[in-house]
């Protein structure tokens, strides 16, 4: 058995060796592993990492990239380059969940239809070429926007990250076809959309025999029209023909006059029902607005219908998709009231609200053209995660901060080591 003096001697040369062991590893870890992973925060506006990464002749091991905002197309390539060249690129960042659509608006005016997503509550800024148009609420993960303007760019920011697009096709627009009996509403509504740019022809029923025509019905299809307005039961008789247009992609406007006839149940979204008669008493001229006309609200939604509108509790305005082609059936009664006892602008609002109707369920076709890929980014977010994976729910150390750790605890060892052996000789008398 060795002695207390031989035991402490072995155990101060187990000690000389852990330092000589941790002194070879440190000097290993510092010669090759030095810069195994690099880290950068970025901004949208700034690629000089990325840049300085890829002029490399040989790209860091790992790479995890702190986002602020959403990446340009640019940095999704450069971080796609820098994985297809071998480094494992991951990222982090707390950002939305962003996207934009913008295509032509189906009408004759002209204009855009600009659709958003995002988080509910955010506000979301929405540009085109000239600067800011509007700011937003999304509600129900998500925002709408009609514009006037036919800009080429458009883009929505919610915290600083972005999401744009271009529009990339125009359309092809047909005539409307207006089917009615004689009638105030009936001469309105061709009015109407004739001043807002459409080309109608109208079928108007005078008596049992007698009927006054613009233009012809002599073929009811989508080469000839985009929409049928049918304003009361004059359509009646042609509703085979209006099913077969739906079906083949043409769009159809049910008034509440022509919604409750049975032939076109087939086609309206929902029940049909007539306003109160004392909801169609005479108002004051001026005070007439789409708010005070009367409503026949429209019940018992079948399951494919969508509600566009409401007025309180009761459903305005309804759309469902038939074959190829869309009906939207409106409840209000006898807007040309609105027209003849509404405001200053009421004529206007009238036709611009029959213009709107219209432009959502008007067969349309697109003309495309050539897009520019380079300046899209509509849906940024989807884009990275298709470019480099999911984000780390944690940011990855870098490999500095893990040397500096491993760092720290071998230095301890060490101090420790050369404490014990010190301690350890001058027990015995060693110098």
């Amino acid at each position: 058995m060795p002695s207390r003096a031989e035991t402490r001697s072995i155990i101060e040369s187990v000690l000389s060796g852990v330092v000589i062991v941790v002194l070879g590893i440190l000097l290993w870890n510092a010669l090759q592993h030095r810069g195994s992973m690099e880290e950068t925060t970025y901004s949208a506006r700034g690629t000089a990492s990325f840049a300085d990464w890829t002029t490399r002749s040989n790209a860091p091991p790992q790479i995890h990239v702190s986002l602020d905002n959403t990446s340009s197309p640019i940095e999704r390539d450069w971080m796609r380059a820098l994985a297809a060249a071998g480094s494992r690129v991951t990222w982090n960042g707390n950002l939305p969940a962003l996207m934009i659509a913008a295509a032509p608006a189906a009408s004759p005016a002209g204009g855009t239809r600009v659709r958003v997503a995002a988080p509910d509550g955010s506000n979301v800024i929405v540009r085109d070429d000239v600067g800011v148009v509007d700011t937003v609420r999304a509600q129900n993960a998500g925002a709408s926007l009609a514009l006037t303007s036919e800009s080429e760019a458009t883009s929505a920011s919610v915290n600083g990250s972005r999401a744009s697009t271009r529009r990339s096709d125009s359309l092809r627009l047909g005539k409307i076809l207006v089917i009615g009996n004689a009638g105030w509403e009936s001469k309105f509504v061709t009015a109407a959309l004739e001043e807002e740019g459409w080309k109608v022809d109208a079928f108007i029923k005078v008596a049992p025999d007698v009927d006054v025509t613009q233009g012809s019905i002599a073929s009811i299809d989508t080469s000839r029209y985009s929409a049928v307005v049918a304003v009361d039961g004059g359509a009646a008789a042609y509703a085979g023909r209006i099913i077969e247009f739906v079906r083949n992609g043409g769009g159809l406007l049910l008034a509440p006059a022509a919604a409750v006839t049975d032939a076109m149940s087939a086609l309206r979204p929902g029940a049909a029902t007539r306003a109160p008669a004392s909801s169609s008493t005479i108002q004051a001229a001026g005070s007439v607005t789409l708010a005070t006309l009367p409503l026949g609200p429209i019940a018992s939604l079948r399951s494919d219908a969508v509600p566009l509108e409401k007025r309180a509790s009761s459903v305005a305005i309804a759309a469902r998709r038939i074959g190829a082609g869309r009906v939207l059936q409106s409840g209000y009664e006898d807007t040309w009231r609105w027209r003849m006892g509404g405001g200053a602008n009421a004529m206007r609002d009238h036709r611009l609200w029959w213009s709107g109707l219209l432009s959502r369920v008007a067969y349309a076709p697109r003309i495309s053209r050539a897009p520019i890929e380079a300046e899209r980014n509509a849906a940024p977010l989807a884009s990275l995660v298709a470019a480099v994976g999911q984000a780390s729910p944690v940011a990855i150390q870098s490999s500095a901060q893990n040397a500096e750790r491993w760092t720290l605890w071998l230095f301890v060892l060490l101090s420790l080591s050369v404490l014990a052996m010190v301690a350890s000789r001058r027990l015995r008398g060693v110098k």
